[in-house]
């Protein structure tokens, strides 16, 4: 009796599951899912070489151990691996082609694959939906992680084809150091090094016979009427920019939006702190940490423009960590220890370095707008640029 009774309770039970799961579909048919939602605007902000620790002593420079920084304060946050095809530790050329086209490449190469076959970026695939797009640096504008997104070479040190590539690719705007590659050896533009191009080729001249608005100071920079429609190159080093930075990476950040936001159709916009990889190259605490805040300005700078198009999807993240930097509240005593650092919040703070390369570790990423909920958790570094395709897409 009681086996017979048990098969009775099983079958209604499961007779009850089937008639619900028909129902849900049913319903399902009736009333369809909400729409995916899009991304009318793209911003990918890169923090060259930043770690969590180095997030961690910006944050207590700028608002002490209670406060967040503005890149912190995003509703998603995760993190992402971020080794190349070739290398368990990656450089800023493989990690930018991940980032922009979702394809591990080897060491050193831009834009292709790890057998050199060419990829797609994200920004070509945003202009091709008549979107305005930038790029925005403190390094050279022909440096690996902006080549990343616009150019295609198999060593990222042929910076004067690079610079060509990103000429011949009508960038909208594009702002950082860099000015020798656009030059002849001839030539001197408006600092002090002669150019580096052999081809005889003046590439300022040449957008500018295309319409570009070339500037190269800051007088120049800041008298640029951006309420208008432009294209705008700003070469404002040789190489990279000199500290500290004129313009400043907020600065550039401010005008690239302003231009590219008045396209109805949306705009793609990469911006590097560039040099915050450069300072952590030398174990520079100081630098890094100046250059982390100066980063995060820029991302306020993003994030009140998001509050005027919502349809905005930002993702601040780092290429790689540079330095195996380590923030703590006593000293180690060791001799390549920096600081004391004073703290926004009271109190004092030391920064040890564990090398003068990269690192494996995984590094921070914070988002915020359409597909950022995505973002969160542990990723490999290939899938932010599927996110942004999706978000780009509405697929």
């Amino acid at each position: 009796m009681e086996i017979t009774l048990l098969r009775m309770f099983l079958i209604i039970s499961v007779t009850t599951f089937i008639f619900k799961c028909g129902d849900s579909q049913i319903d399902s048919d009736v009333i369809p899912p909400p729409a995916m939602p899009y991304a009318k605007n793209i911003i990918i902000l890169i923090g060259a070489g930043m770690g969590e620790e180095h997030r961690k002593a910006a944050r207590l420079v700028k608002v002490g151990e209670a406060g967040k920084l503005s890149m912190d304060d995003m509703p998603s946050s995760g993190f992402i691996q971020t080794h190349s095809a070739d290398n368990f530790v990656t450089d800023s050329a493989a990690a930018a082609t991940a980032l922009a086209t979702g394809v591990k490449t080897n060491n050193g190469v831009i834009g292709l694959d790890a057998n050199l076959g060419f990829v797609p970026t994200i920004l070509e695939d945003a202009k091709k939906q008549n979107k305005l797009v930038g790029l925005v640096t403190t390094t050279h504008v022909t440096h690996a992680t902006p080549a990343g997104f616009v150019a295609h070479v198999e060593n990222r040190n042929l910076m004067t084809n690079i610079a060509l590539q990103i000429v011949d690719s009508d960038i909208d705007v594009l702002l950082g150091g860099g000015e020798n590659e656009f030059l002849t050896t001839s030539e001197n533009g408006c600092y002090p090094e002669a150019g580096k191009r052999t081809d005889g080729r003046n590439l300022i001249q040449q957008a500018i016979s295309i319409g570009y608005t070339y500037v190269c100071d800051l007088s120049s920079f800041r008298a640029i009427d951006t309420s208008s429609s432009l294209k705008l190159l700003g070469l404002f080093g040789d190489e990279g920019m000199v500290r500290p930075f004129s313009p400043s990476l907020a600065e550039m950040t401010q005008s690239a939006i302003d231009i590219l936001s008045k396209d109805p159709n949306g705009f793609f916009l990469m911006v590097e702190g560039g040099q915050i990889d450069w300072a952590s190259h030398d174990n520079d605490a100081a630098n890094a940490i100046t250059d982390t805040v100066d980063f995060d300005e820029a991302v306020e700078v993003v994030k009140q423009f998001a509050l005027t198009d919502s349809n905005t999807l930002i993702i601040v993240t780092a290429d790689h960590e540079t330095g195996g930097m380590s923030v703590s509240s006593s000293s180690s005593g060791l001799d390549s220890e920096d600081g004391p650092f004073s703290s926004a919040g009271g109190g004092l703070f030391y920064v040890n370095w564990l090398t003068t390369g990269h690192t494996a570790v995984n590094v921070p990423i914070t988002s915020q707008g359409p597909r950022s909920e995505n973002l969160s958790g542990v990723h490999d570094n290939t899938f932010v640029h599927s996110v942004m395709k999706n978000a780009l897409s509405g697929e």
